[in-house]
């Protein structure tokens, strides 16, 4: 079979509307990206409960969490792989920012009900409403921890753990 358009250029106007139409994208982004004009941003109801977490990798497949001076929880990679995802990706925006690795995450529950992942070092922060309600729960239970044995101090655990999947 041949080509019924061989031969044939393409028709000129078409190609002069979409070079104008891509040039007035771009304007249109470079414009609301510098004035801040028509520029949407959430805002976040107040706080009504937070919490600084600190993760320190034990292994490539094991995390402990640290709250409040003491170990929280202990996650495994094959059971808590969403935590694992979020963490690892948290921890490459600071490793890519030159940012310090070894701050705590903050998860807080807003009064309009919403659980929020924050990294006060890059800025970044998810709603995690946004990824279901299974892995919404899983933060809200390292929200809600009490330290696994409170009368054994997390001695080993440096000052301020690493995150997993970083490299010192």
């Amino acid at each position: 079979m041949s080509d019924p358009f061989e031969g044939r250029p393409f028709p000129r106007p078409v190609l002069i509307g979409a070079a104008i139409l891509i040039s007035f994208t771009i304007a249109l982004a470079a414009f609301v990206r510098l004035t801040g004009i028509g520029k949407s941003e959430t805002e976040f109801a107040a706080v009504a409960v937070d919490r600084e977490l600190y993760f320190r990798e034990i292994d490539p497949k094991t995390i402990e969490v640290i709250a409040d001076g003491g170990r929280i929880a202990t996650l495994d990679a094959n059971d808590d792989g969403f935590i694992f995802g979020v963490l690892r990706g948290l921890g490459h925006h600071r490793k890519v920012s030159e940012a310090d690795i070894d701050r705590p995450y903050i998860v807080s529950l807003r009064v309009d009900g919403r659980l929020l992942l924050e990294d006060p070092v890059t800025g970044e922060h998810y709603d995690l409403r946004a990824y279901g309600v299974d892995n919404q729960a899983a933060f809200r239970e390292l929200l809600d921890a009490t330290q696994e044995d409170a009368a054994v101090p997390v001695a080993s655990a440096p000052s301020v753990p690493a995150q997993p999947g970083t490299t010192h």
